[in-house]
């Protein structure tokens, strides 16, 4: 995952990178991102660069999003250890 802003002066999302899965379950394609995970609509298929942005613009959306798949991501690779 990786911080995207859409538009000048507007919050920071969370979007996936080239060769990750987006919320769909679909692979991005190489030079790609995908649509910000909390599924904000975007009116354009660019994003804004984003270097010397404070992530106290993050959209809070996109933050509990992620901070839910990494809890269930730990939780599968503990039972993974267990099991094996």
């Amino acid at each position: 995952m990786i911080y995207a802003q859409i538009k000048a002066g507007r919050k920071l999302h969370y979007a996936m990178q080239p060769g990750e899965y987006d919320r769909h379950g679909r692979i991005v394609m190489a030079d790609e991102l995908s649509r910000p995970i909390c599924g904000t609509p975007m009116n354009t298929d660019t994003y804004r660069m984003t270097c010397n942005v404070s992530l106290a613009h993050a959209c809070q959306r996109c933050r509990a999003i992620a901070a839910r798949w990494a809890v269930a991501r730990s939780a599968a690779t503990r039972r993974q250890r267990k099991s094996a």
